[in-house]
């Protein structure tokens, strides 16, 4: 299960979030809530501890509280020094190589804006340098897809799962070709590096599930007025570590890997999983015909298509030592492909 983030963790998060939401205008006690993901109550004492810090109007519409900077009163972002922007631009340059802040995406237009924002505030010499920089540093991700015809469809992604809304959806699965009509409750929006495409991490009321559907692949997405609630200390980067392994989600599985020969060098050096760990380390074979280096690792990561499709992109240096399953399939799909290629 994701870890659980602690109470203090979240409190940090709401006092960093509310000036920022301040600073765009107005928001009522249960608009702040919404977008906290918490109750009226707890936002009140968020704006008691922060109200000796900023400048924070409370007035009343009905029984509705609305909070607001006082008048005069400018909100004044962190100073950053000149190589905290610079590194600033060259992730957002790299960030932009990956469709996300790009091909009409509801993300271009604030990528743009705060390149220029970035680039504006930097010194000319440092300008240049970066300009320079462009040209050597970059990510070898392309974006596959052109996510323009799907920004409305992102959009609405977007403002559903902040404001913790639920969707309705038609969706067409790529493994079936069948489209069905789906309840979702939408918990995040994410690029996946393994497929170069946006997909969404939600709720499926259909299967009782958290699953993941490729934004491309929604036909027509309509909020509804029904709330959801997140499971308590989800988070995208701890669910998709445990329950995605090469752009494919399954339940985990531990699974044991032995390499061979400079695939063996490979998998020392190379870290594929946060819960990768040698079993046995790694061993160099004496000279000669018969020799080969030798490792074997253990991971706990997502089982299916994603899982097996790494093996076998590194065979016939590597053997699945277990679990059966494992072994079995990786095997199939070997017989499977050796028999195609020796069909006439």
């Amino acid at each position: 299960m994701p870890r659980k983030k602690s109470h203090r963790g979240e409190m940090t998060e709401r006092l960093i979030l509310i000036p920022l939401l301040l600073a765009e205008g107005p928001h009522t006690q249960s608009e702040l809530a919404s977008k906290c993901r918490v109750k009226g109550v707890t936002i009140r004492r968020d704006i008691d501890s922060l109200t000796p810090y900023y400048r924070i109007e409370e007035d009343r519409d009905g029984r509705e509280k609305i909070y607001r900077f006082g008048e005069g009163y400018k909100y004044s972002p962190p100073n950053f020094t000149p190589a905290e922007l610079a590194t600033l631009l060259l992730a957002q340059q790299t960030i932009a190589t990956t469709g996300l802040t790009s091909f009409g995406t509801p993300f271009a237009g604030y990528g743009s804006a705060l390149l220029a924002k970035v680039r504006s505030a930097l010194p000319k010499d440092l300008r240049n340098y970066l300009d320079t920089l462009a040209n050597i540093f970059g990510a070898a991700v392309t974006p596959a897809k052109d996510f323009s015809p799907h920004s409305e469809t992102i959009d609405k992604l977007t403002k559903a799962a902040t404001a913790s809304r639920r969707v309705r959806m038609r969706y067409q699965s790529l493994t079936r070709g069948e489209t069905k009509l789906r309840e979702y409750d939408p918990y995040a929006v994410y690029f996946d590096p393994d497929g170069a495409t946006l997909k969404t991490v939600g709720f499926d009321h259909e299967n009782r599930e958290i699953r993941a559907f490729s934004i491309d692949h929604i036909q027509a997405i309509t909020e509804t007025t029904e709330d959801f609630i997140r499971p308590p200390g989800f988070t995208l980067r701890d669910y998709l570590s445990e329950y995605c392994f090469n752009g494919i989600h399954g339940d985990p599985i531990t699974v044991r890997l032995r390499a061979f020969g400079v695939t063996a060098r490979i998998f020392a050096e190379r870290k594929f999983h946060d819960s990768q760990h040698e079993i046995e380390p790694l061993t160099i074979a004496p000279d000669g015909p018969d020799g080969e280096d030798t490792i074997t690792i253990e991971m706990r990561v997502a089982r299916g298509r994603g899982l097996e499709r790494f093996i076998l992109s590194w065979m016939p240096f590597i053997e699945v030592i277990s679990p059966n399953e494992v072994r079995e399939g990786v095997s199939a799909a070997l017989r499977q492909g050796l028999a195609r290629c020796q069909e006439k």
